[in-house]
């Protein structure tokens, strides 16, 4: 491999192996939000400890509504130039993400859980609740956009570089033999999945019904690669009549090759997807942008509304 390829393998490697760390943390911090969401049912609901308007419910409000208007800092931050310097742009976005899950639990416990719903739930402030639902609106629509961005913020070289990367990992170097050298089928397959692929998302040919049939194609072709990667082995081990010291030894190359075979996979399926999940993070913009107009004029009129009246 050229020293150019190599440095690109290293690099790849680098940013490869932080989303996932970032993904489970992410995660993790979902989960500890569903938790406190369902616990603060049952504890603030009943309106025991506190009311929306005396004073702890109040300053859970503010806290809130600050959260929620620091989420227009993120913005910001890219489009005003003196604040072009301040902070890396990642970090920023990170804590976008977090207050936009924070701000909203915090309403919620504001509003101990009751919000006007007509004909339901009849009780309390109109402009409340329309408050509340446009929060909703943007928290869930930011997650989404998390989503596409996951899938975009790379940028198309950094998919095609981890395709390449692996692929070269597949094939090696030199008079070395392939990694699959001993399963010419699995070869086969990958290398057609990897054209086929391609030529899909040539020109925009990815539409939606291609797009979601390639992501399931994907994930079928993943359990009959590893299933078929199982039986090769398996067979060479009674052939050779393996030893238990070399089933074990083979049993570690199953894991390597599985999550190999699964990588490749992926990272094909991503830069072949990676111009649709492009248009779908414009449209998503365009959704979510007036969305956070609404939720600052909605939360204005709410604050404005309560100490007026």
């Amino acid at each position: 491999m050229s020293s150019q390829a190599q440095e690109n393998v290293t690099l790849d490697r680098r940013a490869s192996a932080k989303p996932k760390s970032k993904d489970h943390m992410w995660g993790l911090f979902i989960l500890i939000v569903a938790i406190v969401t369902v616990v603060g049912y049952f504890v603030v609901s009943p309106q025991t400890l506190y009311e929306p308007g005396d004073d702890i419910g109040y300053n859970l409000g503010l806290a809130g509504g600050l959260m929620m208007l620091a989420l227009l800092l993120y913005p910001l931050r890219k489009r005003v130039k003196f604040l072009g310097n301040v902070g890396l742009l990642p970090v920023w976005f990170k804590w976008h993400m977090v207050l936009g899950i924070l701000g909203p639990l915090v309403i919620i416990f504001h509003s101990t859980y009751h919000v006007y719903i007509p004909y339901l739930h009849p009780i309390g402030s109109v402009n409340a609740a329309i408050a509340m639902y446009c929060m909703f609106l943007v928290s869930g629509s930011g997650t989404f956009g998390r989503f596409f961005y996951t899938k975009i913020h790379h940028g198309l070289y950094g998919r095609q570089a981890s395709v390449n990367e692996i692929k070269a990992e597949l094939e090696q170097s030199g008079d070395v033999k392939s990694t699959f050298s001993f399963a010419p089928e699995i070869e086969r397959k990958l290398e057609e999945f990897r054209l086929g692929s391609e030529a899909n998302a040539q020109a925009g040919k990815l539409g939606l019904i291609k797009f979601i049939a390639l992501g399931m194609k994907t994930a079928m072709l993943s359990r009959s690669l590893v299933k078929e990667l199982h039986g090769v082995l398996h067979a060479q081990a009674r052939e050779k009549n393996f030893s238990q010291s070399q089933i074990k030894s083979m049993e570690g190359m199953f894991v390597e090759y599985r999550a190999l075979i699964k990588s490749y996979l992926g990272a094909v399926r991503d830069a072949s997807q990676f111009h649709t999940y492009e248009r779908l993070f414009s449209y998503w913009h365009i959704f979510h942008i007036p969305l956070v107009y609404m939720l600052v004029f909605s939360g204005f009129y709410h604050v404005l509304a309560v100490h007026m009246y």
